[in-house]
């Protein structure tokens, strides 16, 4: 009896600390005191900014306001995912839209940051791994859309959403480059355009057929009935598998083939942008998207690198945006605790606001919390932003070269050393004022009805031109 005891109360013992260790492990790991999934859902009107909104949104916009002033110089960006830059910035900026919409009482520091982020889109840092490949003696006349789509959905929701022309020769002359190669592949093997010489994507097709669409928007074109279509059409009918309706890798155009593999983040980025010229299509391949690319593990998620393979980070993050855009709560809860808890979203003491733990904070942060704020391209798309003028009569762009969107020359710290800039409006920085700017004094005088003569006779500009501030001569 006493060694039956003894074995009882050793097994006894050890259930409950197997049972202690268990309920350790649910208080460790468990999404505790995480926003309500529901809330990133609230109808426009009703949905406010989260806490983790908020924490990351502070920490973003300190991010991207200490790069718009330090020329080309990337502070704590890992350099080994360099030519990921682009997306990192690209996707942070879509979703500062959503971020006007939802808190329009700071839409101006919104506006701010998205500018920020198209000139740090502009560095060369950014597209020079093009070049530098020796793919083409330019990231954007020809080819390259995986760079020049986003740079141009960059312009064209600053547009749309702020009502600000400042880009839209930039935006009108890359438009054309686009639409000029998407009309050189018509009527041959396949629409759209390449990234590299020889590789077409179907993900970075549909965001330079979106920057399209909203041109048509803003300035009454009819690209959407013609040069989309023809890609829409292409893309549905041999960038597809036929069982699943999910979507292939890649195409290489001078062999005529389709890379039939399936990946996660390829077919959560798709899904996402197609669902603006394909909703019903879309809506109907969305639970394949679910069924064989993503994994739900309790309270988590995480998105699949490709059909049986293993779980993803790239995949996990472009499944955000995909379960927000089908306004799928349950997987973008599970997705979010996943990314948030295993992520470590924690406090930033420099901004005072959230971001995630580990070298690649600054390239995931601003991805991740793009899919949080966004509310939808339909809803983006027919918001009432309430600007005039539209549709805008078309810039002339004739006399234009890709040098007049993109720097040449990188300005950092090298051995020590800044390399900026002087009063050159070819590298105009967002913080610095190019326009017809007027000081109090300035305007004080004005409104005397004084003949003081403030600038040289030459200078046109109220500010005297900040490239001649040497020459400025005031008279008292």
């Amino acid at each position: 009896m006493k060694a039956f005891l003894s074995k009882y109360l050793s097994i006894k013992w050890l259930m409950i600390s197997v049972l202690l260790i268990l309920m350790v492990a649910i208080v460790l790991i468990w999404p505790w005191g995480m926003p309500t999934a529901d809330r990133y859902f609230d109808p426009i009107g009703e949905r406010e900014l989260q806490e983790d909104e908020i924490g990351q949104l502070r920490t973003n916009i300190d991010e991207y306001l200490g790069l718009s002033l330090s020329g080309d110089d990337f502070k704590g960006w890992n350099t080994e995912y360099q030519p990921f830059w682009k997306y990192a910035i690209s996707f942070a900026a879509y979703g500062m839209p959503s971020a006007m919409i939802i808190d329009p009482e700071n839409a101006g520091q919104y506006r701010v940051t998205m500018d920020n982020m198209i000139w740090k889109m502009k560095s060369k840092k950014v597209w020079r791994d093009f070049t530098d490949r020796g793919f083409g003696p330019d990231p954007i006349s020809v080819q390259n859309i995986m760079y020049k789509g986003h740079l141009n959905l960059m312009y064209a929701l600053f547009q749309l959403s702020t009502g600000d022309t400042r880009y839209s020769k930039e935006f009108t002359w890359l438009t054309k480059q686009i639409v000029e190669e998407m009309n050189l592949h018509h009527q041959g093997y396949y629409e759209g355009n390449t990234c590299e010489p020889n590789a077409w994507f179907v993900e970075c097709n549909v965001i330079g057929m979106l920057s399209l669409r909203i041109y048509d928007q803003l300035y009454g074109t009819n690209y959407t009935d013609n040069e989309i279509k023809w890609s829409v059409d292409f893309i549905m009918d041999r960038m597809r598998d036929k069982e699943t309706g999910l979507f292939y890798r890649a195409y290489i155009p001078n062999h005529d083939v389709v890379m039939p593999q399936i990946k996660g983040y390829t077919n959560a980025w798709v899904l996402s942008f197609m669902n603006v010229f394909e909703p019903e299509e879309m809506q109907k391949r969305y639970p394949a998207f679910k069924e064989h690319l993503t994994l739900e593990y309790g309270p988590f998620a995480a998105a699949r690198l490709a059909m049986n393979h293993k779980e993803d980070q790239i995949a996990q993050i472009f499944a955000l945006w995909g379960a927000k855009e089908f306004g799928d709560v349950s997987l973008f809860s599970k997705l979010r605790n996943a990314a948030d808890k295993f992520g470590k979203l924690q406090s930033n003491p420099e901004t005072g606001g959230l971001v995630y733990e580990g070298e690649n904070d600054t390239i995931i942060n601003g991805v991740i919390l793009g899919s949080k704020l966004h509310v939808g391209w339909k809803n983006l798309l027919e918001y009432d932003w309430g600007h005039a003028g539209i549709p805008y009569d078309i810039p002339d762009t004739s006399s234009m070269t890709w040098k007049d969107l993109l720097p040449v020359t990188i300005y950092d710290r090298t051995d020590g050393e800044v390399k900026l800039s002087k009063n050159n409006q070819k590298r105009a920085c967002p913080s610095c004022f190019w326009g017809d700017y007027k000081s109090v004094r300035m305007l004080k005088d004005e409104s005397k009805g004084t003949n003081k003569q403030l600038c040289p006779e030459h200078v046109k500009s109220g500010s005297c031109g900040l490239d001649k501030m040497d020459d400025m001569k005031l008279i008292d």
